[in-house]
């Protein structure tokens, strides 16, 4: 996904706007093509105002969405991360700090907690985000592995914890399943979105060149209403 701001966007509809305005008070413009007609640029501006309101909309849902996962992992008291030093204990008090299955759930935990304290170092943002739900996908597969053990224990798991009672760490698996794939499904909406905003900002860039051109060429490069323009980023 293109690294440019909100910000940036706004600025180039703003300075489209301008341009337009500008356009309407030249006497005499004449479009070249149907294309640089101020009819179909002002229609072109208004596509991408509402194209990029859904985008920063789009955008709005898929950081609910991730902060809600994040929610579910690591930040929240039934979390994830904080759930897992109690499961460790119950078992440790059953079966005793040596037993196999202490050994397999502590390993499976660092797993767990590594991948929380990873960081993706890269300019990529599409390569971050992938790499995002892998690492969330291995911690969602890791838990419910800790999950299946608990269970083979039948009663040698009864914590007095009501946190980390097998109904509720099985409540807490459909909870972060869903969660995952609301990220997943509002990043895909964003990202078409995205691409769709992108695709109309590059081609009002590049009708607002084609005028430039147009006006320098009818007006002159010293004209006034060439220097009104020619200073606009879009």
């Amino acid at each position: 996904m293109a690294s440019t701001t909100e910000a940036t966007f706004g600025a180039k509809v703003a300075n489209a706007t301008t341009i337009s305005t500008h356009l309407k008070s030249f006497v005499g413009y004449l479009a070249p093509t149907a294309e640089t007609s101020i009819e179909q640029y002002d229609l072109l501006i208004e596509s991408i105002k509402t194209v990029n309101a859904d985008a920063v909309h789009r955008k709005a849902n898929y950081s609910a969405a991730v902060e809600t996962r994040l929610k579910h992992f690591s930040k929240e008291a039934s979390s994830v991360e904080k759930m897992m030093s109690p499961i460790l204990a119950t078992v440790r008090a059953k079966l005793g700090k040596n037993a196999k299955e202490v050994s397999d759930i502590t390993s499976i935990v660092v797993k767990i907690r590594g991948n929380n304290r990873a960081k993706v170092k890269t300019s990529d943002k599409e390569k971050s985000i992938s790499q995002s739900e892998q690492s969330y996908g291995s911690k969602t597969q890791h838990f419910v592995d800790i999950v299946n053990i608990l269970i083979s224990l039948g009663t040698n798991y009864s914590p007095a914890n009501d946190l980390v009672k097998v109904t509720n760490l099985q409540a807490k698996i459909t909870a972060i399943n869903t969660a995952n794939n609301i990220v997943s499904s509002t990043y895909g909406l964003l990202k078409v979105s995205a691409d769709l905003r992108n695709t109309q900002f590059e081609q009002l860039s590049e009708i607002t060149q084609r005028i430039k051109e147009s006006v320098k060429s009818q007006y002159g490069v010293s004209s006034v209403e060439y220097k009104l323009i020619k200073g606009l980023k879009v």
